[in-house]
């Protein structure tokens, strides 16, 4: 893949406006922006319609009705990646800018779902007699436990990316509590499907969501509260990249590999060709335990 070229750094600036990008390919964007006009004013259009939505986020949310109408009919038209890269190489900023608008009233807008939840052990303990319990069992293909877990880069992205949602507020894309809107929106968006996660714990409650990445994969990004405390959810291909964690566990049937740094605590598994990662401030054995929840 040329990571110059115009395709790759369109590919990317959702993620290198928002700061998620490492050093090196932030400035390979910059790079090929200061040089290609019209990237550069792709870049513009993406910054100015962050800019409004965050803007006009704060503003009285519209009635429900009217929310559920205006999203039923921006899915009717297309998702909203695909409306903007359109609406752009169309020259329509005018276009764009009534979408902004109707995307804050969607995003600001309630609504609720709740779905079926699975009857599974909810809490995570320690050692042979709980739910969860620390093992050491070869790592499945597409993982590996970390040897040093300074040095792992996955779980230092995974933190990063929490941080970047919890700490320093970076808006969500999508608001709404109901599981199969959260899903359907990533449909076009990341070249994977999944079912948002659903918690058998009732106090696992999901926010919305947002596209990122992990590495040089687009990745899902799901928000959940459980209590006040905040609960990130990735979901990303696995393809055999490097996925690692300090200890091995079996929780619900599955193998999870979890780590805490800094006063955050993840935990990572395999569910066919996907990896799942969960990260929080909770007690590392908590974290494993909501881990082997999820169906």
């Amino acid at each position: 893949m040329e990571t110059g070229s115009c395709g790759w750094v369109r590919r990317f600036l959702g993620p290198w406006k928002d700061g998620e990008l490492d050093p090196a390919d932030a400035a390979r964007i910059e790079g090929h922006i200061a040089a290609c006009p019209a990237c550069a004013a792709q870049a513009r259009f993406e910054k100015w319609f962050a800019g409004e939505v965050r803007r006009l986020a704060d503003r009285p949310r519209a009635p429900e009705r009217l929310a559920q109408r205006v999203s039923f009919e921006l899915r009717r038209a297309q998702r909203a990646r695909r409306v903007r890269r359109a609406v752009w190489a169309a020259g329509g900023v005018a276009a764009a800018a009534g979408l902004a608008l109707l995307v804050a009233f969607v995003t600001r807008g309630p609504v609720s779902g709740s779905g079926s939840v699975a009857d599974r052990s909810a809490a995570a303990q320690p050692s042979g007699a709980g739910g969860v319990a620390p093992s050491a069992p070869p790592a499945p293909p597409g993982f590996r436990l970390a040897a040093q877990q300074d040095g792992d880069p996955f779980a230092a992205e995974l933190l990063d990316r929490h941080d970047r949602v919890v700490r320093r507020t970076l808006p969500l894309e999508l608001a709404t509590a109901d599981g199969n809107a959260v899903s359907n929106w990533f449909e076009d968006k990341v070249p994977f499907r999944f079912r948002a996660p659903r918690f058998s714990d009732p106090r696992v409650r999901l926010r919305g969501g947002r596209l990122t990445h992990l590495g040089d994969r687009d990745a899902a990004y799901l928000a959940y509260d459980l209590q006040g405390r905040a609960l990130s959810v990735l979901v990303v291909r696995g393809d055999g990249g490097p996925v690692g964690g300090e200890r091995a566990y079996d929780a619900g049937g599955r193998t999870v590999f979890a780590g805490r740094r800094e006063a955050v605590s993840y935990a990572v598994f395999r569910d066919g060709d996907l990896v799942y990662a969960l990260v929080s401030d909770l007690p590392e054995t908590a974290l494993v335990g909501l881990a082997g929840q999820i169906r």
